[in-house]
């Protein structure tokens, strides 16, 4: 894909004579389906990682999985997910131990691996505060399971996706991200279109449905790290 100021003769042109060169390619992609599968450890039991850094610092996160990324709407709802997660994890470790720590949440359905997928939320906190911080996130992410958000707070977590759907298309980087690959993933420009209407669309009572789907209580699996010199968490 090209896109930006440019002659669009001038670009063909170039193209023909380079790309357009080449050997014809095979005339639909190939499924490679033995090498397309992926799975999430079955063994949910805490990992322990040691770091040499300072000796006061570890990190705590929790990882679940979720699914690929073929549902724009479901897709859309564990983004929705990602950020309230964000929202809460913040307020809650600030409640709990009185820091202004900033924790992260992520939210990758695989666009790759068919059924794959995970969603994760993490924390550098100080060693001593490992056990509080565990209690803080495990919190969060049970009210999100047993509750449904309130309006001004599914507002905070909509906002900016919706804003950055509004931006994408103000710069060349949005453009390329959706023409690269117009041809082989022709849908990924209708979904665009459609993106902001499903976000819209979608609820509180759909992001508690996300969160009771996908982040159950023992399905989260834990890595810890800790400086060498810590004997235990």
């Amino acid at each position: 894909g090209l896109v930006g100021d440019f002659d669009e003769e001038q670009a063909i042109g170039m193209v023909a004579r380079t790309f357009g060169a080449l050997p014809p390619r095979e005339t639909a992609f190939q499924p490679y389906a033995q090498n397309r599968a992926r799975g999430f450890t079955a063994d949910h039991t805490p990992r322990v990682i040691r770091h040499t850094g300072p000796a006061d610092q570890a990190l705590l996160r929790l990882t679940w999985k979720t699914r690929d990324d073929s549902d724009p709407a479901e897709s859309l709802a564990l983004s929705l997910l990602e950020r309230l997660v964000r929202i809460r994890l913040t307020e809650g470790l600030r409640e709990q131990l009185g820091k202004t720590y900033t924790p992260s949440a992520t939210s990758n359905p695989s666009r790759v691996w068919p059924g794959y997928g995970v969603f994760g939320a993490a924390a550098s906190i100080g060693v001593s505060e490992v056990g509080a911080a565990r209690a803080a996130m495990q919190a969060a992410i049970t009210r999100l399971r047993d509750a449904p958000v309130s309006a001004d707070e599914l507002q905070r977590a909509r906002q900016p996706l919706i804003e950055t759907i509004d931006n994408a298309l103000k710069g060349n980087r949005g453009w390329l991200s959706l023409t690269a690959r117009a041809q082989s993933e022709a849908e990924r420009i209708a979904r665009f279109a459609a993106m902001k209407d499903r976000l819209l669309a979608l609820t509180a009572a759909d992001v508690q449905a996300a969160a009771q789907r996908y982040l159950g209580a023992k399905d989260a699996v834990e890595v810890l790290v800790l400086p060498e010199a810590q004997s235990g968490p």
